[in-house]
């Protein structure tokens, strides 16, 4: 019998929440039983690209499909006939419908769509909510399995009768040994930045709407006003970089935020900071959450993020209608908690990569 080979649509291979759970797919999956490939759109070239292509997956660019459905889904034909797929695995939310039905009428034999968010974050205008209606169909119709990071993600895309009856949870599972609080690894990081004896305050996203960054910085500039011995750390890229910068001049804090870019050492970075802040608008399972939480740290996060991200007691909610100020007072009354190692509880929890990968093999398998 020869290896499975599986498409992985997902749009991008920059670093991001759902781009690294797809990466992972390459990284742990049995490769004499597996051949994991992706389709990316358009030209750019992400940072997990050559880790990709060094592990032995293909990695094909097609125009995205907002650039003409017809298009698209006969370049998807080409790409599955000529790979000769056995498995789809689509990581664009309702954009999965689309890539489903091409696969159906080539006889794939399974079809997944995997939800990894609560919201696709653009504005819903009725052109795109009939479009967001015929996908939806599209997904119910096509697909043979309907997997989510967790049950919220699955309401949102599938609707609550289809998770219900036929919705896989599958953890966004991590290298939890690899997130172990480490003395050496925080001592390395916190020299590399010069972050000496300050209370660091972190967070890790993309540079995104979604992600909330201007009510960080309002929260941040109350935590310096009550301790000028904070810094921010800011791990991550995107299309609000120049933005966040201006905030920050502009309330007075740029000498004390620090911004990363994108890093392939977010496993190294995470032990430099202190305690974790996501005041985001939405999120499904976000993957910084569950690394934060592996090292250790405690974590102070919007209560509109699925409750299903309190793995431990190390995650606090509160809203973002709430003042900046009491965000600065709950992340000065946590900071000083111990680091403790919650890779076991993590791990008896179902979030270590190796349950997550040995879930998804038996599917590619069935």
């Amino acid at each position: 019998m020869g290896k499975v080979k599986v498409l992985q649509v997902i749009g991008t291979l920059q670093i991001g929440g759902a781009e690294t759970i797809a990466m992972n797919f390459a990284r742990y999956m049995n490769k004499e039983k597996f051949q994991i490939d992706y389709l990316v759109f358009g030209n750019n070239v992400g940072e997990y690209e050559v880790e990709a292509i060094n592990l032995g997956s293909k990695v094909m660019h097609i125009e995205s499909p907002s650039n003409g459905y017809i298009k698209y889904m006969k370049n998807l034909k080409e790409i599955l006939i000529n790979g000769k797929y056995d498995v789809i695995h689509t990581h664009l939310l309702s954009n999965n419908g689309l890539s489903l039905k091409v696969a159906h009428h080539l006889n794939v034999s399974k079809r997944i769509s995997h939800s990894h968010s609560t919201n696709s974050g653009k504005k819903m205008n009725s052109i795109y909510q009939m479009y967001v209606y015929l996908m939806r169909k599209f997904i119910k119709k096509y697909a043979t399995h309907y997997i989510a990071c967790g049950k919220d993600a699955a309401n949102y895309l599938y609707g609550e009768k289809i998770s219900k009856e036929k919705g896989i949870i599958i953890n966004n599972g991590i290298d939890v040994n690899k997130y172990s609080f480490s003395k050496e690894k925080r001592i390395k990081i916190r020299n590399e930045f010069n972050l000496k004896n300050a209370i660091v305050i972190g967070h890790i996203g993309r540079l995104s709407v979604v992600k909330n960054h201007d009510f960080l910085l309002r929260i941040f500039k109350e935590l310096y006003l009550l301790n000028n011995n904070v810094l921010l750390l800011i791990v991550g890229d995107g299309e609000l970089k120049t933005h966040i910068e201006n905030k920050c001049i502009d309330l007075g804090i740029e000498d004390r935020v620090i911004m990363t870019g994108n890093r392939l050492d977010v496993a190294d970075l995470v032990h430099a900071i202190d305690i974790f802040v996501f005041p985001s608008l939405y999120e499904g399972l976000p993957v910084a959450m569950i690394e934060a939480q592996a090292s250790g740290a405690p974590c102070i996060v919007s209560d509109n993020i699925t409750s299903d991200v309190k793995i431990t007691n190390l995650v606090t909610f509160l809203s973002i209608n709430q003042d900046p100020k009491i965000w600065a007072n709950k992340i000065l009354e946590n900071v000083n908690i111990n680091r403790i190692n919650c890779s076991q509880e993590l791990t008896e929890k179902g979030f270590d990569i190796l349950e997550s990968i040995f879930q998804l093999e038996q599917i590619y398998l069935s």
